[in-house]
């Protein structure tokens, strides 16, 4: 695999530090690093996964994140990475799990209407694939995975997406939520078990009821309170007093505590 350089995965990676495009380069940052921790769990070798593994994705997997010839790359050392755990018989599964899609949206009405997951278990239905594309203005590249994609001139395939999607509900009351999730183009041949599996860890799920409670405990573990945002917040002020006189850093020293009830905040921490 050919090395890429961080600046090479990306265009929008070019706005970091420029007016107006930061917060969508930091954004696409974020997703990178993201796909990278994924990539990690898979291909690297001191990492040996004692049993069958469901690796869940926050959000579904295919991005725009990464140029389109960068992704093949991804794709194809993950694959090579679960084939490697496979000869161990270990099986990993890689599926995405979203809170919102264009898909849903758009067919929430028809569902009701039909009463299509009004059932008292838990149940599924993969999205076709000429009906998802109906609800997206992307390109093919935003669906296709190397599977359903074709070679360009020189042979290279362009792609973004390794999943096919699936609508899930995993609460065995009739009203209970539906979730976007995308299952690995090669291994949804087994959504049953993966969906199975999964189903057991959702219906775990606190404080959102049948949602992958793995999912939610991992966004406790990433929540930044207390000691955390208070180091940010004084690298950031340092930061900006680099560039101030000596009176204005004190200035804005005081402003850091203005309206803050220190009284309250004595009490909280103790």
């Amino acid at each position: 695999m050919a090395k890429v350089e961080l600046s090479g995965l990306s265009y929008l990676l070019g706005g970091l530090g420029k007016p107006g495009k930061s917060t969508g380069a930091i954004r696409c940052y974020r997703d990178i690093v993201e796909w990278a921790v994924l990539y990690d769990l898979i291909t690297n070798l001191s990492i040996q996964w004692g049993g069958d593994t469901i690796l869940v994705r926050d959000g579904l997997l295919r991005t725009k994140s990464f140029k389109r010839e960068v992704f093949p790359l991804l794709d194809k050392k993950i694959r090579e990475g679960i084939q490697r755990h496979s000869q161990r018989n270990v099986q990993l599964s890689i599926v995405g799990v979203a809170k919102q899609s264009a898909v849903l949206g758009r067919l929430a009405m028809a569902f009701e209407l039909e009463a299509t997951f009004h059932k008292p278990f838990p149940c599924y239905i993969q999205v076709p694939e000429d009906i998802e594309q109906d609800c997206y203005n992307f390109e093919r590249t935003w669906f296709d995975t190397y599977e359903s994609s074709e070679p360009d001139e020189q042979g290279h395939y362009l792609y973004q997406a390794m999943g096919k999607m699936f609508l899930v509900k995993f609460g065995d009351r009739p009203l209970d939520a539906v979730w976007p999730v995308d299952i690995a183009e090669w291994q949804v041949s087994q959504a049953d078990k993966i969906l199975g599996q999964l189903t057991i860890d959702a219906q775990q799920g606190f404080p959102i009821p049948d949602y992958p409670m793995c999912i939610q405990r991992a966004h406790g573990h990433a929540k930044l309170t207390g000691i955390e945002i208070q180091v940010f917040q004084d690298m950031l002020l340092q930061g900006i007093c680099e560039r101030l006189t000596p009176e204005q850093s004190e200035r804005l020293l005081r402003l850091k505590y203005l309206g803050q009830s220190l009284a309250s905040l004595r009490y909280k921490e103790a």
